[in-house]
């Protein structure tokens, strides 16, 4: 083999294309409020960051941090997506080396369209949150578990799926398939030790969940999940309209490919990853139960991993139609791409543009009450700084809570809340401060719909255009 021609190199080549790729069309879409979440809580000083992470108890502080670190650069808040996307060029060639381990070299010009043209991959290099990192995490562990097996292997492994959870609690499954797969080969202490060190990364998670399912039994907030979706799973944040013919297609052409691979030779390795695929969807499925998180594109990161290694593996069994399949795949995969970048509108929302055409229309005298207060509040403090924002939580049926304008948003503790017996007076109250836009991206109108009456109840009110169906504007002149 040439020296041009060896695998690590095509990985690298491969890879870098991938990390250009997203870097180069990095910018197109407004940060989303995920995304805005991860700046505000990298703007805090260290010792805030670290408790406001915990407190969130989704995402631990790690990925905050090297937020941080490169915000100090003086990046823009969409140029810091240079992290996620070099994450993205490193979880492609993780991929790769993994399919490698697996399944031989020779896999590899089928590994390529299917992992570095992956659109679950490639979308989540251009969200500012930890999945891409998690993705680079799971395909590491993975190969190494899944491969030729030695203590060094083992070690590396273990190393991946613990590296995995400082960046997601999500990670914690793949701690879990690491302790499957090594019970018989590894000390018990090193499966302790494991064990008990992931406890603790997850421990604010753990308290998170305890307190999310506590107040799911009381409050009267109904929760609306996400179903899980092969399409999501495939095409991350660009996935295609979801129908149950898609959807059949999907989860039968699947079945397919693993029973055709089955008959032509099994592989140890499609077993383990036929596992790790099982326990990271049960885990999954097991969290829901206790929290109704849904199955979000970015809760799948893990299986997805598992599921684009079972691709490769599977179709490298199946000889040119296995070839032919994968440049099927890879090319509608291309197409999910390009409906990501170029459909209007985008498919996340446009916080970017709103707030600017918010901060024109109201001024530095005017006031945004938004509800739910905190996602316009960390839009604004991102695009908008100098706008007076306020606002406050609602739900079907319980009590509206209000922060008194101009408000800055605490963290999930939610500290300063007051609650309002008549909203319309309070309303009533700022009419003749300053002119008033009432904002709300809440996809339940009948939870905003008592704020919404009450401010429409003043008069003169009116509709605002801010250039995104999903942000519902009304605003009325001072008087």
């Amino acid at each position: 083999m040439s020296e041009a021609l060896r695998p690590r190199r095509i990985f690298l080549l491969v890879s870098g294309l991938v990390a250009i790729v997203a870097f180069v069309s990095r910018g197109v879409q407004s940060l989303a409020y995920d995304e805005l979440f991860t700046v505000w809580v990298a703007s805090r000083p260290v010792r805030d960051l670290i408790y406001q992470a915990n407190v969130d108890g989704f995402t631990p502080p790690l990925f905050y941090l090297l937020v941080k670190a490169l915000s100090l650069t003086g990046l823009s808040n969409e140029d810091l997506r240079i992290l996620p996307v070099l994450f993205a060029g490193l979880a492609v060639y993780c991929g790769l080396e993994a399919a490698s381990r697996l399944f031989g070299s020779t896999v590899r010009w089928l590994a390529i369209p299917l992992i570095g043209g992956s659109a679950y991959l490639f979308t989540f290099a251009h969200e500012l949150r930890p999945y891409s990192a998690l993705l680079a995490c799971s395909f590491f562990c993975l190969g190494q578990l899944g491969g030729p097996t030695s203590r060094r292997s083992d070690q590396r492994a273990m190393i991946g799926a613990l590296a995995a959870t400082a960046f997601s609690y999500l990670g914690a499954s793949l701690v879990l398939v690491w302790v499957i797969e090594c019970r018989r080969r590894v000390a018990r202490s090193t499966l302790a030790f494991a064990f008990i060190l992931t406890l603790v990364l997850c421990s604010p998670g753990l308290l998170k969940v305890r307190g999310l399912h506590a107040a799911a039994e009381t409050s009267s907030i109904v929760w609306a999940p996400t179903r899980p979706a092969s399409s999501d799973m495939l095409f991350g944040l660009a996935s295609f309209p979801v129908s149950p013919w898609i959807e059949g297609a999907g989860v039968g052409l699947f079945l397919a490919m693993l029973i055709l691979a089955q008959r032509a030779g099994r592989l140890p390795a499609l077993s383990f990853l036929l596992r790790s695929l099982l326990v990271s969807a049960l885990f999954l499925a097991a969290l829901d139960a206790v929290v109704r998180i849904g199955f979000a594109p970015r809760y799948l990161a893990l299986p997805a991993s598992a599921v684009l290694l079972l691709m490769v593996g599977a179709l490298s069994r199946l000889g040119r139609a296995g070839a032919g399949v994968a440049l099927v795949m890879a090319s509608v995969n291309v197409l999910a791409i390009h409906r990501y970048l170029v459909i209007e509108p985008p498919q996340r929302e446009d916080w970017r543009g709103a707030m600017a055409r918010l901060d024109a229309r109201l001024g530095p005298d005017g006031v945004l009450l938004a509800f739910p207060f905190h996602h316009a509040a960390v839009a604004a403090s991102a695009y908008a700084p100098a706008l007076k924002v306020g606002g406050g939580y609602t739900s079907r049926r319980g009590p509206v809570f209000w922060y008194e304008p101009p408000a800055k948003f605490p963290g999930y503790a939610f500290e300063g809340l007051a609650k309002l017996d008549d909203v319309g007076e309070v309303l009533r109250g700022l009419v003749p401060a300053s002119d008033l836009c009432l904002l709300s991206d809440e996809p339940d109108p009948t939870k905003t719909a008592g704020v919404f009456r009450a401010f429409e109840g003043l008069g003169g009110s009116a509709p605002f255009d801010v250039g995104d169906p999903r942000l519902r504007v009304v605003c009325r002149p001072r008087t």
